[in-house]
């Protein structure tokens, strides 16, 4: 089981080609992309998760395309700040929960439970997306990545927002998670501009290609 990475071909219009030969591959658990310049790290998650197309090259989780986990509701990919990954902002946190439990076969009720608690999102439940702040758009969609049971899940700079109550939680509950993500064969794949965790048990870091 392992995600490859195979020299994508990719460009934005009118822009250079982004990441030009890059090639890793990563084993189930929690892979961090590490880039300390913020040069592509967002554009790696949405080639990850099929919004972006290539024109060459190959990404591949377990053998099959994100285009494939993607049809097969496999790929959790919301993030805040592109708000075409994102539900209408008067969606009320409460209705989009169960929508998503809906959609994700493997969805596990006590993991998100267990980051709810962690995060403290119980005020937040009956409120609009919009009247979310930063930092409470960002607990909420980690817990429910984590809780979706998608085989790839794919978060940008987590951190954003957090307090560090929030923060000290967050790096504790990756360490407990990473190697049940792995046994599961999963992957949460989080973009950051450096490490949240040391390399270890179910923990990797890749690193961006300078330039």
């Amino acid at each position: 089981m392992s995600l490859q990475w195979n020299a994508l071909d990719f460009a934005h219009p009118q822009g250079l080609p982004l990441l030009p030969g890059w090639q890793w591959q990563a084993a189930p658990g929690l892979v961090q992309l590490v880039d300390g310049l913020s040069l592509g790290k967002t554009t790696a998650l949405q080639l990850l998760a099929g919004q972006l197309q290539a024109r060459g090259g190959s990404l591949l989780v377990d053998g099959q395309t994100t285009q494939a986990l993607q049809r097969g509701g496999d790929v959790f990919w919301h993030e805040p700040r592109l708000a075409q990954t994102m539900p209408p902002s008067n969606t009320v946190v409460a209705d989009w929960i169960a929508q998503l439990r809906g959609h994700y076969p493997g969805w596990d009720e006590s993991w998100f439970s267990q980051w709810q608690a962690g995060f403290d999102l119980t005020p937040h439940m009956a409120k609009p997306l919009l009247a979310l702040s930063t930092g409470s758009l960002r607990k909420l969609v980690m817990a429910l990545g984590l809780a979706s049971g998608a085989r790839l899940v794919l978060l940008d700079e987590p951190t954003s927002g957090l307090d560090k109550p929030a923060l000290g939680f967050l790096r504790q509950a990756l360490q407990t998670a990473a190697p049940l993500l792995a046994a599961q064969g999963r992957y949460l794949v989080v973009a950051h501009y450096e490490p949240l965790l040391e390399a270890g048990d179910a923990v990797q870091l890749v690193a961006l290609p300078a330039g």
